[in-house]
């Protein structure tokens, strides 16, 4: 494979330097992600164990261990996923490197405050926290809620800092919302080219949209977490709880919906370079992101069905949310991606094959969440493990692959190097295959009506389960095998160098 250089791209105002500079961003960004993804994964395991009954530990323990567990996995891919975004960002237009710093610290340390509420102190709330399940009847002393409280802040704080900064850096590279969105370009794209202007490539829509929702989703969330902090500190002040549940709900959703947007900015880039195409921006994929920035924000609702109190109308909002929010952006870019691929003459490397699969994990992961937000389906799913089957396959086989093709695809070209066949092999019948049985084993079993957030599980759960951590053993063995193969190919010397 001939090497195509990532830093030298014609349109990025960026010195050798900066990029040098970014580049380290972006790497702190998704080396930490995937190292907290690694350890989450192996707390996963550890909980299918105990549910398969391979092991036992205290029911306490298990909550405990979801609560990290389910925060975590949420948490690190993100955190990878705005590391590559804010260098693709960067390449395109100024950004302050101290506020990417800035924005880890607060991740970094939200995220310590996170592992201390739970060793030693035992917090089980669950990432949803739902008022007022973390005040009362707990087997967690008090200090554990306010520093878990504390760490979500840190997290939601740290993403707002992230957020601002590129938001504040596109408005000023397209000249208001209206160009960053792309507006004029939809609307009069003669008066575009008469100009001489450029849209937002795709990469940047996805910046876009991600900072704008973004902002909502932490301004919403930090609103529920500094609430219950306050009924934390003074207990007689009161929360209402469907309120709390409209807001973390609101941002829990946002914050797991936009790791897939951040990590799909690689595809966009990383793609084009795998087939030696452009992967251009057109009115379809303008119009697409427009829809993703409403639909995500609202969407939500389909996790409140079951409330009661709730009003109808916003049920009703809820699915058809769901259902559009699907369509835009994933129609769009994995149609045009398998065009771009399509007689490209493409040579499979792990790069391209992670970037591909992934497209396909967002399907089924997106269609098994459209079923379960239909709401004669959702009666009978959602409190299942069909909804953790939903999820795990949109960051196992979306988001995580999204991420490490991009990674691949970037050292592949550094390097002028792909990995061997055998290897490759290897590696995706591994990942692939380990993945099929463990996702597959929750589908089955929220089919067959077996209830999700149990520690102890009825029958067919324990047997399916089994399966389930036999295939996430075998998911982590390849996930190993690639980062093995990750630092070699990171070892070797850049394409000019060898050259010389």
């Amino acid at each position: 494979m001939s090497a195509i250089s990532i830093e030298a791209d014609a349109f990025a105002p960026a010195t050798a330097a900066d990029l040098r500079v970014a580049r380290r961003i972006m790497w702190t960004y998704i080396s930490t992600g995937l190292a907290i993804f690694f350890l989450m994964m192996l707390l996963g395991i550890a909980m299918r164990a105990e549910q398969a009954g391979w092991v036992t530990f205290d029911p306490g323990w298990f909550y405990a261990l979801l609560s990290l567990h389910g925060v975590g996995m949420i948490t690190a891919m993100a955190i990878a996923g705005l590391g590559t975004l804010w260098y693709l960002v960067r390449r395109e237009t100024p950004l302050d490197p101290r506020i990417a710093y800035l924005a880890y610290g607060f991740f970094v340390a939200g995220a310590l405050c996170v592992i201390i509420a739970v060793f030693p102190g035992k917090f089980g709330s669950l990432w949803t926290m739902l008022y007022p399940l973390p005040f009362v009847g707990t087997y967690w002393p008090s200090w554990a809620t306010g520093v878990w409280l504390v760490g979500n802040a840190l997290v939601m704080t740290g993403f707002m800092v992230w957020c601002a900064q590129i938001l504040g850096a596109l408005i000023a590279r397209f000249g208001g919302i209206l160009g960053m969105l792309g507006i004029g370009y939809v609307f009069n794209i003669r008066g575009y080219e008469e100009a001489h202007r450029e849209p937002p490539s795709p990469q940047m829509f996805a910046a876009a949209i991600t900072a704008i929702d973004g902002i909502i989703g932490s301004t919403f969330g930090l609103a529920a977490g500094i609430g219950m902090l306050v009924h934390w500190i003074d207990p007689s002040v009161a929360i209402d709880p469907l309120w709390a549940k409209n807001l973390i709900y609101q941002f829990g959703h946002t914050f797991a919906n936009l790791t897939m947007y951040m990590a799909v900015a690689g595809v966009y880039v990383g793609l084009p370079l795998c087939t030696k195409r452009e992967y251009h921006t057109s009115k379809p994929l303008a119009i697409a992101w427009w829809g993703t920035l409403l639909f995500v924000i609202i969407a939500y609702f389909h996790h409140l069905y079951m409330d009661f109190a709730q009003a109808e109308t916003v049920q009703f909002i809820g699915e058809i949310a769901s259902y559009l929010a699907a369509i835009p952006v994933v129609v769009v870019t994995v149609f045009s991606g398998a065009m771009l691929v399509h007689r490209s003459g493409m040579r499979w490397s792990l790069g391209s094959m992670f970037l591909y699969a992934g497209m396909i994990g967002w399907v089924v992961g997106g269609t098994a969440a459209v079923l379960d937000a239909t709401i004669p389906i959702n009666l009978d799913l959602h409190n299942t493990l069909w909804v953790p089957g939903h999820f795990h396959t949109y960051l196992l086989q979306g988001v995580l692959l999204f991420t490490m093709g991009w990674v691949f695809v970037t050292l592949e070209q550094r390097s002028a190097t792909i990995t061997s066949l055998a290897m490759r092999w290897l590696i995706g019948g591994t990942i692939f295959g380990g993945a099929a049985m463990f996702l597959l084993s929750f589908y089955i079993a929220g089919a067959n009506g077996v209830p999700r957030r149990y520690a102890v599980e009825p029958a067919p759960g324990p047997e399916l389960a089994t399966v389930a951590t036999i295939g996430a053993l075998i998911l982590l063995a390849g996930i190993i095998i690639a980062a093995i193969e990750a630092l070699r190919l990171a070892r070797l010397p850049k394409a000019q160098e060898a050259a010389a």
